[in-house]
């Protein structure tokens, strides 16, 4: 008896060895392909994207009683192979508009593809804690007719998070700022 378990041990283990080595083999094979050219839109099925929202973005700014809100649908997408430090972040797929209380989608895209590159790092507590913030911050937006008070506690919940999204997502800001430049200068104009 303990013959046949120290020969089924060892056959177990020379499986799970040769499993490993056949694991490695592949993963050594993804990083000698040539990385991404960063600068090359690419449409690679070995991204993985995953669709996410930019926070209520005003049409205009300052704000009036007819301001129009804006939200932006993307998608980021991960690679490790070919970009280990960073995230491909997508062409515009949506946007959507409340005007006077009524909420309106136009698509703007069917399709995923790479329109740019964004690093990305670990977040801090503090970090996530006023990212945390954005329910708040948006039915505060929503209720502004006039250029927000800066020393109003709400106005500085609401400058906190726009730093801080902006400060992570500043690719995706490249890809907006002709239409949402005013108030992008107007939040970051400190920095």
């Amino acid at each position: 008896m303990p013959y046949k378990r120290e020969k089924s041990i060892s056959f177990t283990l020379k499986t799970a060895t040769s499993g490993l080595l056949l694991a490695l083999s592949v993963f050594a094979c993804n990083f000698s392909q040539p990385a991404a050219n960063p600068s090359t839109p690419t449409t690679s099925p070995d991204i993985l994207w995953r669709e996410t929202q930019s926070p209520l973005l005003p049409a205009s700014w300052p704000p009036t009683a007819d301001t129009v809100w804006v939200r932006y649908t993307f998608a980021y997408g991960s690679n490790p192979a070919q970009l280990m430090d960073g995230n491909y972040v997508s062409n515009l797929l949506s946007k959507t508009e409340w005007r006077a209380g009524v909420e309106s989608t136009t698509v703007l895209s069917k399709e995923i593809s790479q329109a740019a590159i964004q690093g990305v790092v670990p977040l801090d507590e503090e970090t996530q804690k006023i990212l945390g913030n954005e329910s708040q911050v948006s039915e505060y937006i929503l209720k502004l007719t006039e250029m927000p008070d800066l020393q109003a506690s709400e106005t500085q919940e609401f400058l906190a998070y726009y730093h801080v999204w902006f400060k992570y997502n500043g690719a995706f800001l490249k890809l907006i700022r002709a239409e949402q430049g005013a108030f992008i200068e107007w939040v970051t104009q400190d920095d």
